[in-house]
């Protein structure tokens, strides 16, 4: 699931929260969309029907993130955005450009299930926290 989470986007891109925004209400739904259909492309071109239907039953499982293993996935998703900001912030990015990114991957983090995954949200608290006194 890890591995696969992602890689519809190989053929849609990342479609971010910030431009979803620009297309208005439908947005989280077209993006669904257009990820759905391009992991439907994928799935048709791998050739074995089994590999395809177990690759199509997990990309459900993470999509629906009713597991332990989906929510993991979801929560490293969000651990690896903080992580990507605080070196965009090391580069000297302005925090106020990254600030509503941060805000929404800590308040994912806060609110997982997994327990480690709040532990390690505290150390990269404290990184970023360096990184404001500098």
């Amino acid at each position: 699931m890890v591995i696969l989470h992602d890689l519809a986007e190989a053929l849609t891109f990342d479609i971010s929260k910030s431009y979803l925004t620009y297309i208005g209400e439908r947005g989280s739904v077209i993006k669904s969309e257009i990820e759905g259909s391009a992991w439907k492309h994928i799935t048709r071109g791998i050739g074995s029907v089994s590999i395809s239907s177990e690759y199509a039953k997990l990309q459900e499982q993470y999509v629906s993130n009713n597991t332990i293993e989906a929510q993991i996935v979801h929560v490293a998703d969000s651990i690896d955005i903080l992580l990507q900001i605080l070196e965009l912030r090391r580069r000297g990015y302005p925090a106020s450009l990254l600030e509503e990114l941060w805000n929404e991957g800590v308040r994912k983090v806060k609110n997982t299930p997994v327990y480690s995954a709040r532990q390690l949200l505290n150390s990269v608290k404290r990184k970023e926290k360096g990184l404001r006194t500098k």
